[in-house]
This record gives C-alpha cells, structure tokens and sequence, in this order.
C-alpha cells in the first residue's frame, strides 16, 4: 500500500534531517579530532574557588636561570588557556617566557578550557576577580611559595589584571595588558552588533559553531572576525586549530556586563560600586599597554587611555599595522616581534631565583 503524498513527502523530509543531523555529528568529531592539539604544559594544577569551581592552570617549568616572581596567564573573552599557552610550541607566549626562566601558569577561567562546574550558574567579570583569580594565585602559592605574580593578559584578561592591580596590590607585582579595552568611547558599532549577536544565543554556541566551520576558515574574512583578528597575519593552519582549540562559549552574565561598558564608556562592578577604571591612578604596578593598529575591540586610542590613567612607572609599545586583537599572540611573526617584548620587560621585573630544576 503506498503511502499518501503528503506522508511521503514528511517521511522523506524527516530522512533528509536525519541524515544531516548525522552528517553533521561526524563532521564535528572528525574535525575536532583532525584539527585538535595537545597543550604541552609540564603539570597541570587544581584551583578551588570559594563558590565551588575548580580551575585549572597549566604550568611550564622555567628553563635554564630561574627567574621570579612567577608568571600568571589569563585569557580573554571566549577563550581558554591555549590563548596564551597553544598546542604548536611555537606560538605559546607561556613556553616561551619558560625559556626565559620565570615558571609561568595559563589560567582556565570558569566556563572554558577544563574547568570544573560549581554549583553557580551565572557569573560576570566581578565573580572572576573575586572568586577565580584569588583562587589561582593561592594555588601558585602553594606551588612556589611567592606571594606575589607577574601578570599577563589578553584582552579580558588585561582589564581583571588592571583591576586586580588595584583591589590586590600586595599580590601583583607586575602588570603586562595585550590588548586590554578599559575605556569604551571607541566601540565601532560592528562591536555593538556582535555584542547583540550574542545576547541572541549565538554566544551560547561559539564553541561548537567554530569547530563547524574551522575547516573551510581563512577563504572569507567577514567584517566581524575582524574585530577579533586579522586572519591574513595569521597561518591558515594556526587558524584553524585555533578555532577548535582555543575558542569557548560567551558567558551571558559577562555579555551583559560588557554591554554595559559600551553602553555608558564605563568599567565597573556590575551592580555600580566598585569604579574599577577610579583605581587606576593609585595603582604603582610597572605595567606595560600593548596595543595593535587594526585591533577592533581595544584600539590603540582605548589602550593610550588606559596607559594615560595609569598611576604606576608605565610603558605603551604598539606592535603595528599587521596586527589585530588575538594575532598579537598567534600572528605570523609574533614570536619575534611581540613575544620579546613581553619577555624583556617582565625581566626587568624579576630577580634571580637559581638554576631551575630539569622539567
């Protein structure tokens, strides 16, 4: 008996959504599995926040003369620690500061890299200075015995370390900002569209949606990519392994709070009492500003701001024209333009610790 039209035609269409559903499933397996790297840290530590997350810190062992106090690395929005610390040796800020001597740790915030869920659900960038950074530096404590840290930041990770500067001056003793967007007057408004974007669950599925497309990345650069990267610094194979690697979810309590800084040029706690930029002026952290000429979410006006205000012996270096917001880190030449320069500069802040112990 066969079937009515109507019958068929639903019958085929579910067969056709099924057979893309699965279709679908191996490409993200294959190319998460193809395009996957390992990072190369020689431990890997635990952080236990008060609020029940466990953090996780990445830890290379100094090379050669060790050099103090440790470094701590922090990632940016949508990122984890790969950011700072990536699977191709080359392009690990963290392996290469180890060869300089200083013992570094990349930080997974809550909600990327391995991180473990605690029981809160929703967090912002105040739940990160009081919850997982505390937590991070008593986890190198316990490790190395300093109490204080050299601070290394992307982008998010810049503006905690400016704020962390003043709300725990006693346990930074050096402040690094890449690409650090504490002042807002410059958002373009592809970055309040793409903020709007991920209010609208986008956000919610960076992850998987660029493992989906990592494979046929680096042939088309929209205008919104941009804003993050200049892909054409950038090796299509980093690219691509950066897109399955690197990449995490947008927070929605931290996408709120950022919409919030565009919205009124402000950088504060999110319920208004705690004026995060007003600490800037009384901080005496060495801190150098890093910016990029076509960096889209922290141009070079927004990272002069930020050196303008600060209080400490302060140092503003541009890394050029080639370069965009995250090829700071992962761009073609970045290992020797920008990396040296971060190196030289916390090695003016450090002291000797030694001969480091084989790793």
């Amino acid at each position: 008996m066969s079937l009515p039209l109507p019958a068929l035609a639903l019958v085929i269409a579910v067969a056709v959504v099924a057979v893309l559903a699965v279709l679908a499933v191996l490409h993200y397996a294959f190319w998460t599995w193809r395009l996957g790297v390992a990072t190369h840290e020689d431990e890997v530590l635990e952080a236990r926040t008060g609020d029940g997350w466990t953090l996780f810190l990445g830890r290379r062992l100094p090379r050669g003369a060790a050099r103090g106090p440790p470094v701590l690395l922090v990632h940016g929005i949508a990122m984890n620690r790969q950011a700072l610390d990536f699977g191709v040796e080359r392009y690990s800020l963290a392996a290469f500061l180890a060869r300089a001597g200083f013992d570094c740790f990349a930080l997974d915030l809550r909600g990327h890299g391995r991180s473990r869920r605690g029981p809160t659900r929703r967090w912002n960038l105040d739940t990160y200075l009081a919850e997982d950074l505390p937590a991070a530096l008593d986890a190198i404590r316990a490790a190395t015995g300093e109490e204080r840290v050299l601070y290394v930041g992307h982008s998010q990770g810049a503006i905690l370390g400016m704020a962390l500067c003043g709300l725990r001056p006693e346990r930074v003793a050096a402040l690094v900002a890449l690409g650090g967007p504490a002042f807002f007057f410059d958002a373009p408004p592809r970055l309040r569209r793409l903020v709007r974007l991920g209010h609208l669950g986008f956000g919610r599925h960076l992850r998987a949606l660029a493992r989906m497309v990592a494979p046929f990345s680096g042939f088309w650069h929209p205008a919104e990519v941009e804003l993050t990267i200049n892909p054409r610094n950038v090796e299509r194979p980093i690219y691509r392994r950066l897109l399955v690697n690197a990449l995490e979810n947008l927070q929605p309590g931290v996408l709120d709070q950022f919409a919030a800084f565009i919205a009124e040029d402000a950088f504060r706690s999110a319920d208004g009492e705690v004026d995060y930029r007003a600490l800037f002026p009384r901080c005496r952290q060495p801190a150098l500003f890093l910016s990029a000429e076509k960096d889209g979410l922290a141009p070079p006006p927004v990272v002069e701001a930020a050196f303008r205000a600060w209080g400490g012996p302060k140092r503003y270096w541009s890394c050029g024209r080639d370069y965009g917001h995250t090829d700071v880190l992962l761009g073609r030449k970045a290992p020797e333009v920008v990396f040296p320069v971060v190196r030289d500069f916390l090695l003016e802040q450090a002291e000797p610790r030694g001969d480091a112990a084989p790793p």
